[in-house]
């Protein structure tokens, strides 16, 4: 995941100084599996994966490594898609 944030950054140049940092931070914490921009590039979000127990560790971290004022939204996998009842 980290690897493919790498490539956006380096071989196709759409990454931007903030989200590069933000990558950075994420893939300093332990528990954290890889993070990577998400949408067109240019600014806007990362995308990190991490263990529940990490995220706390990582909002804090973030937060102090961070320049700018980061928005945390947490979620958790659901079951994906699947059929719903008439």
């Amino acid at each position: 995941m980290t690897d493919s944030h790498y490539s956006l950054r380096d071989d196709f140049e759409v990454s931007c100084p903030e989200l590069d940092q933000l990558v950075v931070a994420a893939v300093e914490v332990q528990g954290v599996f890889g993070s990577r921009m998400t949408g067109g590039g240019f600014g806007g979000c990362t995308v990190s994966l991490m263990k529940v127990e990490s995220v706390d560790k990582f909002i804090a971290h973030t937060r102090q490594k961070y320049n700018g004022s980061p928005t945390f939204y947490v979620c958790s996998p659901s079951e994906g898609t699947h059929s719903l009842p008439l």
